[in-house]
């Protein structure tokens, strides 16, 4: 086993323990409310998987809870609410949100090195803030993230929980989106895997080739229309008009943190190949 093979077997171990920890804390949460529970079971995995980020002095222990937990929301479910008698549109979502998160699950653990690797952001942050970096470690790079990933799949259980399907085609184009949104992260992801293992590696170099050609932020676009893909289906299930709003955290955190900070250290690192490329392709939209 190599070091790459060990760090994923460590923390597939760490996410079974989070898992596991969500679940009990479901269960043996004593409030009527599935929504309140379900939060709960969240903000403990969450503290686990901070938790571990401090015992591995790594912040990118969190890097897969993004996409891990939707997915276990829907074995939840499925345990909740009889899955196997499921209608069509509870099965189609599933596939869609499962489709998503183990797709992007999968794609992180083939880019992620191991533990000698953290984030970028991560890293500045522990320079910029020194002492007071666990604080913010908690706050911004476990806490929030957890909370709009809870707030943009709130809407789903209104799906599972016995609410009548109230616009069809909402829910058709809910789904449509997500799952087009899903495929244009699987083809940026590919493209940029292939790009990372080019010959003759260059400082400079830009990818420019496939969906890259036609947006910047390609895997970006994508997981913005999974987010609004999702919320649809959530309000053709007549779930409350204010579900949606995490779909809108998630586009303003992609649009105005996201993707200026990733511009910013591409334009550090290659400068004069990034403007050229701002200058000749979308920021987002491939148009």
């Amino acid at each position: 086993m190599n070091k790459k093979q060990q760090a994923l077997f460590e923390i597939t171990i760490i996410y079974l323990i989070v898992g596991a920890v969500g679940y009990f804390t479901f269960q043996y949460t004593d409030d009527e409310s599935l929504t309140l529970r379900f939060l709960v079971a969240d903000l403990a995995m969450t503290v686990v998987t901070f938790v571990f980020s401090v015992v591995k002095k790594n912040s990118s222990v969190y890097d897969a809870y993004w996409s891990v937990i939707p997915f276990y929301f829907i074995l939840q479910y499925f345990y909740l609410f009889d899955g196997l008698s499921w209608s069509l549109p509870q099965w189609i979502c599933a596939f869609v949100i499962s489709f998503w998160s183990w797709r992007l699950t999968l794609s992180w653990g083939r880019g992620w090195p191991g533990w000698h690797h953290e984030d970028f952001r991560y890293s500045d942050f522990r320079v910029q803030f020194k002492s007071f970096f666990q604080p913010i470690n908690f706050l911004a790079i476990h806490l929030y993230p957890t909370c709009i990933v809870f707030l943009s799949i709130w809407g789903i259980e209104w799906v599972y929980t016995g609410a009548e399907l109230s616009n069809v085609w909402l829910f058709a184009l809910g789904a449509l989106t997500a799952f087009v949104g899903t495929v244009f992260e699987y083809l940026a992801d590919n493209e940029l895997d292939k790009f990372r293992k080019r010959p003759n590696k260059q400082k400079s170099d830009i990818l420019r080739t496939g969906i890259w050609a036609k947006s910047r932020n390609p895997n970006y676009l994508g997981e913005m229309m999974f987010w609004f893909g999702v919320a649809m289906m959530g309000l053709a299930y007549s779930a409350p008009w204010y579900t949606a709003l995490g779909s809108v955290g998630m586009w303003l955190m992609f649009m105005f943190a996201s993707i200026p900070l990733k511009d910013k250290q591409m334009m550090k690192n290659r400068p004069e190949a990034f403007q050229k490329y701002k200058e000749e392709v979308s920021r987002v939209l491939p148009f």
